[in-house]
């Protein structure tokens, strides 16, 4: 008995270890202008600003786990060219519905989406003078993977992008957190020599004291607020604490607590080791995270993104929506705090950035970063008349230079239909929603796969796949549109990848064990919030097994 009890436990174990990833949770015309922004800006909610990590999975060969695609990061790399009327503030709210067949369920969805435009053009737009705290990992694990050289590029990068009147610190930490660099203005060739010469200095070794990290970074960007300077702590990490305060509830509460309107914080992961979750969730109390894939990545983020991530364009933006009586508020996509009532909802963000990119063609599939957020609420008819009346949608947030409250704004959902009714067919109430739509639905059934992926459902997430890529090359034949190309290269590496890791037996003719199943093993790709199950788990169990039944036969 006691042995059985030992072998129990190793199966146990085994089953523990070998887990993977833990489970998350009449048409209009649809032509689009692919040519260079005329409406001014698209403007982000701050958060994951990418799916670097996803498609650092995907193409290396594994299948992501659903806590990896996150629906800002994925609509934050699509650029969609809204047109709407200036309604004589920085910002303005626009609704947009769009009523379509979903690919989860093969039946409509009725979807609103949540807005926002500046009217401010990011090629026109000057944020004030700030200083930079670059918090920068010099711990063993970065040596591996050239996370650390990465991370020196995008700095020289960085510093040679700064404005002078910019200022610029370095914090390198591994056991403990030293100032590598006090703030210096980035005003002459010989200070930006210094710099450059003292990020050459870094080099890699030891454990990983983030918590210390922290503390130091903010400390320097509070005397920046004393000097009535805005700060901003740029954290470069593999996000792994191994030194210190390591517990990350601990280092995710001091950040937040430490997060102000005058000093900020942006969390840039590298390396295929990254603890997303980690890194995500420092930069949710109104920051941005990204991820830095390979060198491709570099100039986005260093670059491209550092004007636009330094500054809100508003901050406590505060979303109100009223149900109606013939609808109810469904599930939401895109808001990390929507909470529902059974009058409608509502929803905070602690900041709103401008968004970088300008047009929706890229050069390059991997490097879309920029595009903007985008917030989608179902609608869910409680009656046969589909009445859009009392749906209405508002909005208010504060100015960031002068305090002022604006607001609110008010968008009535009904005005967005002709006759106030959601038609019975295919719907999409502006061109640009025929791309928003598509975009969304492409995350849902991504999601999906993943999801059913991590619960070794490998035949389910591959027919699901395959609609979802079949659904996107029907749109993409009206759109011919660069980001949802790029989408389908992705989706069809992933999957490549789902069909050949490991193996596929269908047993269709009900010649095999498993009757009518299609069975895949493939390993799937995991943060370090998660484990990676592959074939060996099965191994193992399979000998556990077999030894159980020696012992039973003797």
């Amino acid at each position: 008995m006691k042995n059985y009890l030992i072998i129990l436990l190793m199966v146990l174990s085994a089953v523990t270890i070998f887990n993977g990833c833990a489970a998350d949770d009449g048409a209009k015309s649809t032509s689009v202008n692919n040519g260079n922004n005329t409406n001014n800006g698209n403007v982000n909610i701050g958060g994951v600003q990418d799916i670097g990590v996803f498609r650092d999975i995907v193409n290396a060969g594994g299948i992501p786990g659903p806590d990896t695609l996150d629906a800002n990061g994925f609509f934050s790399e699509h650029y969609i060219e809204y047109q709407t009327e200036d309604c004589g503030e920085d910002i303005c709210l626009f609704g947009m519905l769009g009523r379509g067949v979903s690919v989860l369920s093969s039946d409509y969805m009725n979807v609103l989406q949540v807005g926002m435009k500046s009217q401010v053009n990011p090629q026109d737009y000057e944020r004030p003078p700030t200083d930079f705290i670059a918090v920068i990992d010099v711990s063993g694990s970065m040596y591996s993977d050239n996370k650390l050289e990465y991370v020196r590029q995008g700095l020289h990068m960085m510093i040679d992008s700064l404005e002078p009147t910019d200022r610029l610190a370095l914090v390198a930490y591994s056991d403990l957190a030293r100032e590598a660099q006090e703030l210096i203005y980035v005003d002459s060739a010989e200070n930006r020599q210094i710099m450059h010469a003292n990020v050459n200095r870094l080099v890699a070794g030891g454990s990983t004291n983030i918590y210390e990290a922290l503390w130091l970074g903010f400390d320097i960007a509070a005397m920046s607020a004393a000097e009535g300077r805005y700060a901003r702590v740029v954290f470069l990490s593999d996000g792994q604490p191994t030194a210190g305060i390591t517990d990350p509830n601990s280092i995710i509460a001091f950040a937040r607590e430490k997060a102000t309107k005058t000093s900020q914080l942006t969390s840039i992961g590298v390396g295929t080791d990254v603890n997303y979750e980690l890194m995500k969730e420092l930069a949710m109390a109104g920051g941005n995270f990204y991820f830095i894939e390979n060198s491709m990545a570099l100039p986005d983020i260093f670059v491209e993104e550092v004007d636009y991530f330094s500054f809100p364009i508003a901050e406590d933006v505060h979303f109100t929506l009223s149900s109606g009586p013939d609808f109810y508020i469904g599930d939401t996509v895109g808001f990390e705090n929507f909470t529902s009532s059974s009058a409608g909802g509502e929803a905070t963000f602690p900041a709103i950035y401008l968004a970088s990119r300008t047009s929706e063609n890229i050069e390059d599939p991997n490097s879309r970063r920029g595009g903007g957020s985008a917030m989608f609420v179902r609608i869910v008819p409680q009656a046969n008349t589909m009445s859009l009346s009392g749906i209405l949608l508002t909005m208010s947030y504060t100015d960031p230079q002068t305090g002022e409250t604006v607001g609110p704004q008010r968008v009535v959902v009904s005005d967005l239909s002709d006759g106030g009714m959601m038609p019975e067919g295919d719907f999409y109430s502006a061109a640009s929603m025929r791309k928003s739509y598509a975009m969304l639905n492409i995350f849902l059934g991504l999601k999906e796969v993943c999801q059913r992926s991590s619960y070794y459902d490998f035949a389910m997430a591959r027919e699901l796949l395959i609609s979802t890529i079949d659904y996107a090359y029907a749109v993409n034949a009206e759109l011919a549109d660069d980001d949802l190309t790029a989408d389908i290269q992705l989706m069809e590496t992933l999957l490549v990848n789902i069909e050949s890791n490991g193996y596929y037996d269908y047993c269709g003719n009900g010649e095999c064990y498993y009757y009518g199943d299609d069975v895949m093993m493939s390993p799937l790709g995991c943060t370090t919030s998660g484990s990676a199950p592959g074939t060996a788990a099965l191994w193992f169990l399979a000998a556990l097994a077999g030894f159980l039944f020696i012992r039973r036969r003797r």
